[in-house]
């Protein structure tokens, strides 16, 4: 064993070069070492004094005893191990990091770098030392923090997840229960675009290039997620962009606002029904109109029918009168149809329309209401189509027409003026604008006003919640609302939409015309109508070409199918017991093929659920009232399919 004290390193101490080197990684607080491991423990030979400032021991006490006598308990077992393959052969650079036990008992990391060598031809280990305790103590305090960060996002209430090429790479235990899975690694075992809808789909992945590709902010969206049992939630989702294990990753934020979307939806139902309640007395002076002539000319057709064969001169009067019948009953049809257009829950559904055709609707809908207090007029460019809503976007303009009439004193209607305008900006983009000549809205008003629940009407004329509403249904379309005031100088409230390439589809109501005239064919129909007075009449109006039968009740229909074959079958969608949906379905069940060839009638009192069963099926459907045209066109188109059938068959 070398002298303690005696410097195997002399030899080179003359060497400028090592000198300096080791002076060097002394002042860079670098501890050498100079270990002897060919004897049955290992022995050190040389230690640095910046060595033994970072093992707590003098020079003497680390020469004179076994370096393995320095290690502390829990990292001992594994540098005898190493001890041991070493003898075994083991060669090379090796780096490791072990606690020592200083002189006083604390412990330290020292971070060890070892290279095998020859000294006075025995063999020998050099290593480099570096105290890496403050680095261990900030990498415990880092991992602790990271502990104690993701113990906080399992138990916080909001999704929150990390997502990367599509998939989750991490999401916390609200996340993965909220959607119905097991376990997080359940949920990462199926791709973002598989639990979202196909259209959502491509938006997340437009939304990820976007953060990860091109670092660019994208603001909240709202997806409908599909659940692990098929079921969907809406998810309002934020993110942003962050390193995660060294790659670029997501951070997602989610909120389920499925609760808060009904509640939205409810509020704006509740809104279009007090606009309704609002417009029901100029309804009804409408509709009471066309209903007294009406009344009185069918009254006095029903006086002068019977002398009709005694007066066959009065017959042309009898037919002018019944034509004025007609377009009464007409006038009657058209104003219930935009008003159960207006009052329809049809969820979010979103197509191509046409702004002008929208507010035109409106226009008619509240022209009643306004007609007595101001003038409209109206100035309609030609937009692109906007992807919207109709009946909510229909609720933002009679709203706006209606604040607006109900703003002028009526006292001066004959003065009183509403502009209604439609144009198409510089970016494509459509605008509407509202506009009214009364007394403006105060400058303490004006930023208020589409706050809920304000309002500055009296008690009992105004909910405040027509405007915040209005902001709603704006907002969730891509565009902007917003008021422009002076007081004295009227008012003017500006909507912006965002357009739409795609063509809109014709929004008229269905034709009540026959359709084109073909070969005849006597078809065998159903009339099913809780209705009676329905039911029979349209077995009556097509008995003289067609066999009809009517039943008024599920039951009944049924007993009628079961004895006869019927090549076309109207069906009331409403009806008290044993719906039309669960009809069809029965009938799908029990008669396959004859679904198809059901027609649909329907009087508007949509529920979610019908309004659901009729998007689902292709079956055609008319609404009432109809026309006898367009019901003999129906069994015409129907009849000769199924005869077509029956000859390929």
């Amino acid at each position: 064993m070398p002298t303690v004290g005696r410097d195997p390193l002399a030899s080179f101490d003359a060497g400028l070069l090592g000198r300096t080197l080791l002076d060097a990684a002394g002042s860079a607080g670098i501890g050498v070492t100079v270990t002897y491991v060919d004897a049955p423990t290992p022995q050190n030979v040389y230690v640095s004094p910046a060595a033994a400032a970072i093992l707590g021991w003098s020079v003497g006490e680390l020469m004179a005893r076994s370096a393995l006598d320095f290690v502390a308990p829990r990292d001992r077992a594994r540098i005898l191990d190493r001890w041991g393959r070493r003898h075994g052969g083991e060669v090379g650079i090796h780096r490791e990091e072990l606690a020592i036990v200083r002189e006083d008992g604390r412990e330290v990391f020292v971070d060890m770098t070892t290279t095998e060598a020859t000294l006075d031809g025995r063999a020998a280990v050099f290593a480099f030392l570096f105290d890496a305790t403050a680095r261990r103590e900030a990498a415990e305090q880092r991992s602790r923090a990271e502990a104690h960060f993701r113990e906080l996002l399992e138990i916080a209430p909001e999704y929150v997840s990390i997502v990367r090429d599509g998939r989750f790479v991490y999401a916390n235990r609200a996340y993965w229960e909220g959607l119905g899975y097991g376990s997080l690694d359940e949920m990462r075992a199926v791709p973002l675009g598989a639990m979202v809808d196909a259209e959502d789909a491509a938006t997340q992945r437009a939304r990820e290039d976007d953060l990860l590709a091109r670092r660019l902010p994208v603001a909240a969206h709202t997806y409908s997620a599909r659940r692990k049992d098929g079921s969907r939630i809406l998810l309002e989702v934020n993110s942003v962009t962050f390193e995660y294990e060294g790659k670029p990753s997501v951070l997602t934020m989610a909120r389920d606002v499925t609760q808060r979307r009904q509640l939205e939806h409810q509020l704006m139902q509740a809104d279009r029904l007090a606009a309704l309640g609002t417009l029901a007395a100029g309804v009804a002076h409408e509709i009471n109109n066309p209903l007294a002539y009406l009344m009185l000319n069918l009254e006095w057709i029903a006086r002068k029918l019977p002398g009709v064969i005694d007066d066959p001169t009065s017959l042309p009067g009898l037919t002018v009168m019944l034509e004025e019948a007609r377009q009464g009953a007409s006038r009657v049809s058209g104003i219930v149809r935009e008003l159960r257009s207006f009052a329809r829950a049809d969820g979010e559904t979103r197509r191509p329309v046409d702004l002008a055709t929208v507010v035109q609707s409106a226009i008619r809908i509240v022209g009643h209401e306004i007609r007595h207090r101001a003038n409209v007029f109206t100035s309609f460019e030609p937009t692109r189509p906007v992807l919207a809503n109709e009946s909510r976007l229909e609720q933002v303009v009679l709203n706006l027409l209606l604040n607006a009439a109900q703003a002028m004193p009526e006292e001066r209607a004959a003065n009183n003026e509403i502009r209604v305008a439609i144009r198409q900006d510089g970016e494509r983009r459509a605008i509407l604008e509202v506009a009214d000549n009364g007394p403006g809205i105060p400058t303490d008003v004006l930023p208020r006003v589409f706050d809920p629940f304000f309002t500055t009407k009296p008690v009992g004329l105004g909910t405040g919640l027509g405007l915040s509403i209005c902001h709603g249904i704006v907002a969730s379309l891509g565009g902007k609302i917003a008021a422009y005031s002076a007081p004295g100088e009227g008012a003017t409230f500006r909507v912006v939409l965002p357009t739409t390439e795609t063509l809109a589809r014709d929004s008229a109501a269905p034709s009540t015309d026959a359709a084109p005239s073909r070969e005849a064919v006597r078809a065998r129909v159903l009339v099913i109508d809780d209705e009676p007075a329905i039911a029979s009449t349209l077995r009556e109006l097509l008995a003289p070409e067609h066999q009809v039968s009517s039943a008024t009740t599920a039951a009944e229909a049924l007993a009628k199918l079961e004895r006869e074959a019927f090549d076309v079958v109207f069906c009331d969608l409403m009806m008290p017991g044993t719906s039309g949906i669960e009809l069809y379905e029965q009938i799908r069940r029990t008669r396959r093929g004859l679904e198809s060839r059901i027609v649909f009638m329907t009087g508007g009192a949509f529920t979610a659920r019908a309004a659901e069963f009729l998007a689902s099926v292709p079956n055609r459907r008319i609404e009432k009232p109809f026309s006898l045209g367009l019901v003999e066109g129906i069994v015409r188109d129907l009849a000769h399919a199924a005869s077509n059938v029956a000859r390929a068959t």
